[in-house]
């Protein structure tokens, strides 16, 4: 694949597919070094009220919302 002039990159469908990455799957991309990470989510996970959460949980779901944000600028 190459990258297009507005830094667009496409992915094959096939792999897409043999991911289960479906449409109106969000992605988030990270860097790694000299890696991107790409991690497939269809929405973000619940905040199940009625129990104690960690704060492993907590900063997930924070990591989460902030991932959202940054999604729905870009598609703005």
């Amino acid at each position: 694949m190459r990258v297009d002039e507005d830094g667009t990159v496409k992915l094959p469908r096939a792999l897409l597919r043999e991911l289960g990455v479906e449409a109106g799957t969000y992605a988030v991309i990270h860097r790694e070094g000299s890696t991107l990470v790409i991690r497939f989510k269809a929405k973000r996970s619940p905040l199940r009220l009625g129990r104690q959460i960690t704060t492993e949980e907590m900063e997930l779901l924070i990591r989460e919302a902030l991932d959202e944000l940054v999604v729905a600028r870009w598609e703005s």
